[in-house]
């Protein structure tokens, strides 16, 4: 049995503390770094959506439950769908995240989920769905986010999901995930 030297004990020792002060100090940077979301609440107010510099203005008591509409950007077609619904009380956010799949894949049934994460939606706890599927022989991936966000000036909670959809092999639309996630962080700060 061989035994190691005292500086050969001495030095595992100090990098095991060097390593542990590392991963204490990676820690503390992520508290800082992310400070907890101000969840934005909905407001009932007129509807009203802007394109090409016009301005439609829907009557007071009118709101958006779902908006479907194809962005495009240098010719290649975004799809992009906003739904807002009640929620009832007790219904969950993994409840109605897993009921918008559910609906992305009656759809789509050759759906196939590439990930899924927690995440924020408007200030709110939220889930993130990246998925992948063919429309005819074209490949398309898509994201979903949704959360349960608060109203203003009630004590209910409406289910909020947002989903995009592109051909992945455009190169022009290779960074428009990033795009889109930026869009939706621009939605907590209104």
């Amino acid at each position: 049995m061989r035994r190691t030297s005292i500086y050969d004990r001495i030095s595992a020792k100090r990098e095991a503390q060097e390593e542990a002060d590392r991963l204490a100090m990676l820690a503390e940077a992520e508290k800082m770094a992310e400070p907890e979301p101000v969840p934005v609440a909905l407001r009932d107010v007129a509807s009203s959506f802007t394109f090409a510099g016009f301005n439609l203005q829907f009557p007071a008591g009118f709101r958006f439950c779902d908006i479907q509409t194809t962005l495009e950007h240098e010719g290649e077609p975004v799809t992009l769908q906003v739904r807002r619904r009640d929620a009832r009380v007790g219904q969950t956010l993994a409840q109605l995240f897993e009921a918008a799949i559910l609906g992305l894949r009656e759809s789509n049934p050759q759906l196939r989920v590439i990930r899924q994460r927690d995440c924020h939606l408007a200030g709110s706890a939220g889930k993130a769905l990246d998925f992948h599927f063919d429309a005819g022989h074209e490949p398309r991936h898509g994201r979903l986010v949704g959360a349960l966000v608060p109203i203003e000036g009630s004590n209910t909670l409406q289910w909020l999901d947002i989903s995009c959809v592109i051909d992945p092999t455009k190169p022009v639309l290779s960074l428009w995930l990033v795009e889109f996630d930026l869009m939706l962080e621009a939605l907590a700060l209104r």
